[in-house]
């Protein structure tokens, strides 16, 4: 009897030991503001300068650290990458390379084309930033990241775009989100990898993190894409959580409800939180999983 008291008490000091990608355990952090990753121009005609915010711990002393790439929400209309800097900060505190980007926004009259052309832009900016780090690494590795653990995320339609990011990986997901004219547009515009930055380096992803997300069909999602996992709230008005409309887009999608169904079909490695209302804080989400 005392011998298990005295493994419960151990096992139970074992559990409050702060640990790493769980817990704050850096107290003070770096941040690199407003670092370039590329450029594109906006549907509006205008060249828009890619920027992003990049926050590790201080005082680390580990080579290679896990990369996280947020992208805001705002219905593609507006916010900033300054939304995520409280996330990015407790991810940085954890041991992360938090890294938090603007990327293009719609600057034309809205339409449901306008929409999907706002999250395909979107998608290509974010991949120029996973080459950015990849060409880093391969050159002097300033931000010691771990390119085999690229992870990128968002709220709302950033979380959109990491969605359509890992899972509408070909031209024919592409005819099926805006048919033959969204076809055109990305051909324009460097195909499914995009012209917005360091060309010649690879853009995968180990996973993705969405918090209250929808792609334009959960079927496109495959077996051998990145893991995927999910906070979305079931009484979400914004953007479904199984189907309907997003936002103010007029476009039809499909939430993470549908999205880790299909995960579950095809045997994907996914993990789903759902609650009734749902908060954007990724540490919270980290804490739940094993990455």
């Amino acid at each position: 009897m005392f011998t298990s008291i005295i493994s419960l008490s151990a096992n139970a000091f074992q559990e409050k030991i702060p640990q790493r990608y769980q817990d704050l355990i850096f107290e003070n952090i770096e941040i690199k503001r407003d670092v370039i990753y590329g450029s594109n121009t906006s549907q509006g005609g205008r060249l828009v300068e890619l920027t992003m915010d990049i926050y590790s711990p201080a005082e680390d002393t580990l080579e290679n650290r896990p990369v996280i790439i947020l992208a805001h929400g705002g219905y593609y209309l507006n916010g900033c990458k300054e939304d995520f800097s409280r996330d990015c900060i407790s991810l940085a505190k954890s041991g992360y390379v938090a890294v938090s980007i603007n990327y293009r926004l719609v600057d034309v009259k809205e339409s449901p084309g306008v929409y999907k052309r706002a999250t395909a832009d979107a998608v290509n900016d974010t991949k120029a930033v996973v080459r950015f780090f990849r060409k880093d690494f391969e050159h002097e590795n300033v931000y010691r990241t771990d390119t085999s653990n690229i992870y990128i995320g968002g709220y709302s339609a950033g979380a959109i775009t990491s969605l359509h990011y890992a899972y509408a990986t070909t031209p024919k997901d592409v005819h099926s989100i805006g048919g033959h004219l969204l076809v055109l547009y990305m051909s324009a515009h460097g195909g499914v990898h995009g012209d917005s930055g360091n060309p010649g380096y690879s853009s995968r992803v180990k996973g993705v993190l969405n918090i209250s997300g929808s792609i334009h069909l959960a079927n496109m999602i495959d077996d051998d894409e990145p893991i995927l996992f999910s906070i979305h709230g079931t009484a979400d008005e914004v953007v479904p959580f199984n189907v309907g409309k997003s936002g103010y887009s007029w476009v039809r999608t499909e939430g993470s409800g549908l999205v880790h169904q299909r995960a579950n079909e095809v045997g994907l490695l996914n993990k789903l939180i759902h609650t009734q209302r749902c908060r954007s804080c990724f540490l919270f989400l980290l804490r739940h999983v094993s990455i």
